[in-house]
């Protein structure tokens, strides 16, 4: 099987991958930590596509198996759009759960780049000061690093009017 390596702005991993013909993912996480996917996703968007601009990021339109709390946790994932953040306690309120119920969710996630558990964060964090929670059970390390990566690149995108380069706030 072929895969393929896409390097994210200022992560410590690469965001790893593998389709088939039909360009539906056969294997996807971050190296050293790949998972095979047990229900083709037609790629919903090309992570180097990612890397240039996160404005790319879509959702899903299926979501992989798991338990019914887990689906309803990564489907209000989806809904996150990228550049934006919510906490444990938002997304438990909005669905009805606990917490620490949408962080293992969030940690049983399959699907990582795809339904955004980076986008997660606990109630009190300062990602832009390095505290942003774990991400895929890790608190620190190369997977917390890459979350912390995941939002400044989503945080620092640039949006374009008028043909001039607006940084986010400006």
């Amino acid at each position: 099987m072929q895969g393929r390596r896409c390097i994210l702005p200022g992560a410590s991993l690469a965001f790893v991958y593998a389709c088939d013909p039909e360009n539906s993912l056969l294997l996807l996480g971050w190296e050293g930590h790949e998972t095979r996917v047990s229900v083709p996703l037609r790629l919903p968007f090309a992570p180097e596509v990612y890397a240039r601009d996160p404005r790319a990021w879509v959702p899903p339109d299926c979501l992989p198996p798991g338990s019914p709390h887990q689906q309803r946790v990564w489907h209000a994932l989806t809904r996150i759009p990228a550049g934006e953040t919510r906490t444990y306690g938002q997304i438990a309120r909005a669905i009805g759960s606990s917490p620490q119920a949408v962080g293992q969710a969030c940690r049983a996630n399959p699907w990582p780049l795809f339904i955004p558990c980076h986008r997660v964060l606990p109630a009190g964090a300062a990602p832009d000061r390095g505290s942003a929670g774990g991400y895929a059970g890790q608190v620190e390390g190369p997977l917390a690093a890459a979350k912390q990566a995941l939002l400044r690149h989503e945080a620092n995108r640039q949006t374009e009017i008028n043909g001039h380069f607006l940084q986010k706030g400006e």
